[in-house]
């Protein structure tokens, strides 16, 4: 019974498909620069989430990608996060705005948005 198990599993193995950091899903690579109000939210230079610039000095994103106290930066202007000569700019977040109606851990995405404030200010000419 276990020799067909493993058949069986190993049958169906090419058909499966698996990813693992994939990049882009149904897209494509943008222009570099061309998208500069887009944010990274990382956390320890690692990318957690993203957002966008409302203002100069506000981002726009999910309240999930908050969880707890953790310190997120804001990394802005860049086209390619694993090039970090590219002139972009790491800002630190100054404070955190969820919706109050937020409540993490409940099956619906219901005022899952949030509302980061930088420090020091940055606008779409910042990168042009």
């Amino acid at each position: 019974m276990i020799i067909i198990s493993l058949l069986l599993l190993a049958s169906l193995l090419p058909h499966m498909t698996f990813t693992v950091n994939v990049d882009i899903v149904n897209g494509r690579v943008a222009k570099p620069h061309s998208r500069p109000y887009m944010v990274s939210l990382q956390m320890n230079k690692q990318h957690i989430c993203g957002g966008f610039l409302i203002h100069d000095q506000f981002v726009l994103t999910a309240a999930h990608c908050r969880e707890k106290n953790t310190i997120l930066t804001a990394v802005i202007g860049a086209h390619n996060l694993k090039n970090e000569n590219e002139g972009s700019v790491r800002i630190g977040v100054k404070s955190y705005h969820k919706h109050p109606g937020y409540r993490p851990g409940r099956p619906s995405t219901l005022n899952d948005i949030m509302l980061l404030r930088y420090s020091g200010k940055c606008n779409l000419l910042c990168f042009k």
